[in-house]
């Protein structure tokens, strides 16, 4: 099972006119020119730049300042403009993370990232679903391919598009099966997740936010804010029976660290007790994350609703 994306001419390496066309029309064209223009620095000078300019850019802003101030105070930083201030540049590194901005081969990533609990992904040979939240560093299953692992992404993506894609070094990862909703039509999401149900059947594992598309199944009640879980990943679940494992990722200073947390307990249909068990777990999870990394959680602190403040 394929699913073509775009890709590149054999032994071409796009010029800024090609990149230019790949322009995602979620991207606002002055982000993209500037994103063409530092994927030439070295990494990670694009990436230390673009952070710059996202924490200048949202402190100035007084809606946006406003809300991680909040978020600040309410995660109790003793400094809130500082913790404030690096929370706005971390959606700039969030980007340059998203885009693999400055890097040049699967090599270089490769060399700084760290997988924790990898024995629990050992221990599903067969099919997996890999449940990622919009907390730290976003790559989807870029990750786990250069580290050979065979996952494949569920939900919208613009990896096309990203700025070295067209070199050869990255060729095995831009041909690959994606799964995705076109440029973010949500009318083909119920397309979309059938497909994942027969890769799952197949044998496949999948990498699928749990709180990114579809209709909502519950919501975790944080001590900061509420957190929409939607229902596409559950519903996988329960018609194949793969093992749900949680994955959250963090930066170290310049290495990426994912951790793959044990399997949810199995969730029957018709099990409210299991699912409120899924629920309560998944808010530990997110609870510890937030409070260990506050100022990796720019999805949380500026698009979610605060319990607080």
């Amino acid at each position: 099972m394929t699913l073509p994306i775009a890709e590149p001419t054999p032994g071409r390496t796009a010029r800024p006119l090609d990149r230019w066309r790949l322009r995602p029309a979620r991207q606002t064209p002055s982000l993209w020119t500037l994103l063409i223009a530092l994927d030439y620095l070295p990494w990670p000078w694009g990436e230390d730049v673009l952070a710059g300019l996202f924490m200048i850019v949202g402190l100035l802003r007084p809606r946006r300042r406003r809300a991680a101030l909040r978020w600040a105070k309410v995660c109790g930083a003793p400094r809130p403009w500082r913790s404030a201030a690096r929370l706005c540049g971390f959606v700039g590194r969030w980007v340059a993370r998203m885009r693999t901005l400055g890097i040049r081969s699967p090599d270089d990533l490769r060399a700084n990232v760290l997988i924790e609990g990898a024995q629990h992904l050992a221990a599903a040979p067969g099919a997996a679903i890999l449940l990622g939240f919009h907390l730290g560093p976003s790559d989807g299953d870029l990750t786990f391919r250069v580290l050979g692992y065979p996952v494949t992404l569920i939900g919208g993506s613009d990896r096309g598009a990203t700025m070295g894609w067209w070199s050869e070094a990255w060729r095995p990862f831009v041909t690959r099966s994606e799964l995705s909703f076109a440029g973010g039509n949500r009318d083909r999401w119920s397309a979309v997740l059938y497909i994942a149900r027969r890769a799952l059947l197949d044998e496949q594992k999948i990498y699928i936010l749990a709180d990114g598309e579809g209709r909502e199944a519950f919501r975790l009640q944080l001590s900061v804010a509420e957190m929409p879980i939607r229902a596409g990943w559950l519903t996988l679940h329960q018609l194949t029976g793969a093992p749900v494992l949680p994955v959250f990722r963090r930066l170290e200073g310049r290495r990426q660290v994912v951790t793959i947390h044990p399997p949810l307990p199995p969730l029957a249909t018709d099990s409210s007790s299991a699912l409120e068990d899924c629920r309560k777990r998944l808010t530990d999870l997110v609870e510890d994350y937030v409070r260990r990394f506050p100022e990796q959680c720019p999805h949380l602190a500026l698009e979610m609703r605060l319990a607080y403040g």
